[in-house]
């Protein structure tokens, strides 16, 4: 087997700085042969396997830095190998190699007799057309997997899990994003999300989200839907908190003219604008068990029969349900039907809440005043005050609340700089939110658990919603299934 970069004779005086030194932190060496991933040097001093920094000048290129490691010592001299750096020093490094090669017919990488200089080598398989602008990119591609065998041996369960991490990223070309480019973030937790929705994106598999309030369960939806084979198809999402239980039915299945008083018209339901594409059920924890049951038959044939029809409709659509509550605990108390929940919980991604994604808050934060900025044209940054302020904060609205406090921040900022105050994280900065069990926490019963939170605010819908960490439809919703006023009786 040839080698993997072609090797041609320099003669360039280099330095070498090294990064663990504080005798001898420099010293000039010269490069004698180089290749993109390694170099022949005489004068290095050191034989120990220590990363160090050398500079090579390329005469009508510049300058450019790679980070190195001794590899062995040979008669000629000392050879290192030369760690990738980014895309501009590399192509720097294969300008003047290329400019250096010897004017030869044969393949530069195995000797092949090869004079056309088009296509790949007939015996190594390399990419010879060194005239092409994407040549380094595509020879690195071209060799990844023959560099990585090479490696294998050295690596233990830690590298391998890294290599995976990043090649993850990298086909979801997320670069700190999901796949559809809406969520940011670079923690384990969510490479771990993203690379749920890449796997199961285009398959036709029901998928349940679970996550607090804010997480981004409608993102992580509208993900799933375009990476999908129906993403030219429609995307409905439906708040099942947010409609009236009477209405629910009929909006959801449509209903026929004349089925009830006011039916001038047939109307189609979600499931019929959804056909062809991915009907998204938010909050389906608060869906009553009538329509549990008629979900589930829907699931199991595919029909859906609108309200005083007697006819069903075949309906081809992808059901993507989430709930911030916990199902489980529902399934044992008898509120969510169990056959369902095993027909929606075919896959399941759980969305982390925002305190548990480490320093995705800080790249968050940016990433919205970035978005801020441009709309507005006017470059704002966080003071040292306010990063710090983001970092400790618990976040218990999640996402929805960051990029809230952060427009505020925007807004409220007379100078260059947002400081903690104008986000109004000054403060201190409150417990973590418990996980949304739907309201059956500790109290001896729901109805007198949300009454107390009513109570405790006032009546105030909104404040009381914050406290139970749902949102104000989901609010109103628990109200009317306990009968609770809302306001307090005179």
């Amino acid at each position: 087997m040839g080698r993997l970069d072609v090797r041609v004779r320099t003669d360039l005086g280099s330095t070498v700085s090294y990064l663990s030194r504080e005798d001898k932190p420099q010293e000039k060496v010269t490069v004698t042969e180089l290749s993109l991933s390694g170099a022949m040097v005489t004068g290095l001093s050191t034989q120990l396997s220590e990363l160090f920094a050398i500079r090579l000048p390329l005469p009508g290129l510049g300058d450019v830095e790679l980070l190195a490691k001794f590899v062995r010592r040979g008669k000629t001299g000392s050879a290192i190998r030369l760690f990738y750096s980014e895309q501009a020093a590399m192509q720097a490094l294969w300008e003047h190699i290329r400019g250096k090669l010897p004017r030869t017919d044969n393949c530069p990488y195995c000797g092949h007799p090869d004079d056309s200089r088009e296509g790949s080598c007939d015996k190594c398989n390399l990419y010879l057309d060194f005239s092409k602008k994407n040549y380094l990119e595509r020879h690195i591609e071209n060799t990844f997997a023959q560099r990585l065998n090479i490696r294998l041996s050295r690596l233990n369960l830690e590298h391998i899990q890294k290599i995976i991490d990043f090649v993850d990223s990298k086909l979801l070309k997320i670069q700190h994003r999901s796949p559809d480019r809406e969520f940011v973030g670079a923690s384990r937790e969510m490479l771990s999300v993203f690379s749920m929705i890449r796997k199961v994106a285009p398959t036709e598999m029901s998928v349940l989200l679970l996550g607090e309030s804010g997480t981004g369960k409608e993102l992580t939806a509208k993900a799933l839907h375009s990476l999908s084979t129906r993403k030219d198809g429609p995307f409905v999402a439906v708040n099942c908190a947010a409609i009236p239980e009477s209405l629910l039915e009929s909006e959801l299945f449509g209903y026929s003219k004349g089925a009830f008083t006011g039916a001038d018209t047939s109307r189609k339901g979600k499931f019929e604008y959804a056909d062809g594409g991915t009907l998204f059920l938010d909050e389906i924890g608060d869906l009553p068990q009538s329509l549990q049951a008629k979900l589930l038959r829907f699931l199991e044939d595919r029909l859906v029969q609108p309200v005083g029809s007697s006819v069903s409709k075949k309906i081809d659509v992808r059901i993507v349900a989430a709930t911030n509550c916990d199902l489980h605990r529902s399934v044992s108390e008898g509120r969510f039907r169990t056959d369902l929940f095993y027909r929606l919980n075919s896959f399941t991604i759980k969305l982390p809440p925002l305190r548990e994604r480490g320093e995705d808050k800080v790249r968050l934060a940016k990433y919205f005043l970035a978005r801020f900025c441009e709309a507005e044209n006017r470059p704002v940054g966080f003071s040292a005050d306010a990063l710090e302020a983001i970092e400790g904060y618990s976040w218990p609205g999640n996402v929805r609340e960051l990029e809230n406090k952060v427009r505020r921040g925007f807004l409220m900022a007379s100078g260059k700089d947002i400081g903690a105050a104008c986000m109004e994280l000054d403060q201190v900065a409150p417990s973590p939110a418990a996980p949304v069990d739907c309201g059956y926490r500790s109290a001896p019963s729901q109805k007198e658990y949300v009454v107390k939170v009513l109570e405790d605010n006032d009546y105030v819908i909104a404040k009381a919603a914050r406290q139970l960490n749902i949102s104000r439809p989901s609010m109103y919703a628990l109200m009317r299934k306990h009968g609770i006023q809302g306001k307090r009786a005179s």
